[in-house]
């Protein structure tokens, strides 16, 4: 993880230097179902696919970045869903440090699902509802909802046209 550094506030103070990751909802059709990427971290957790965004890199570019490196899919960003704010304590000599998570809705284009072997332990699709039924952090559940809403949405709109 990276430190994004400082950030001066419409007051001309300086916020205090965060995390900044990036990464989202990765979908694919198969078969006329709609399924969505999940990663099982070494701790056993379900989770999102996402990553540090690099020094000078874009937080949507660090998304597509991170897609791959972690689950081995190729995608390509349909839809901002939004961020996750929460505090991580790097380590056991540091206190808590802001973190602001990008999220994307990201549709698959290419590649085979496979965990990045040095995070995590396992990598699989699976329907939407599986998928927030194991998603281990709350927040990331809504964002899968959210993502959700907006696939049903677009379903919707293209029977439609």
């Amino acid at each position: 993880m990276t430190t994004n550094g400082e950030e001066t506030k419409a007051d001309g103070t300086e916020e205090e230097p965060f995390l900044e990751s990036s990464g989202g909802v990765v979908y694919r059709q198969k078969n006329g179902q709609l399924q969505v990427a999940v990663v099982q971290t070494q701790r056993g957790a379900w989770v999102l696919p996402k990553g540090a965004v690099e020094s000078q890199e874009d937080p949507k570019q660090a998304a597509i970045r991170e897609v791959l490196e972690e689950t081995g899919i190729v995608a390509e960003i349909e839809e901002d869903l939004g961020e996750i704010r929460y505090e991580v304590r790097p380590d056991l000599w540091t206190g808590f440090v802001p973190k602001v998570v990008h999220q994307y809705l990201l549709k698959a284009v290419s590649g085979s699902i496979r965990p990045d072997p040095v995070e995590h332990v396992a990598a699989r699709w699976l329907d939407v509802e599986a998928g927030v039924r194991i998603l281990h952090h709350a927040n990331e559940r809504t964002v899968m909802l959210r993502a959700e809403e907006l696939l049903l949405r677009k379903r919707t709109e293209d029977k439609t046209t």
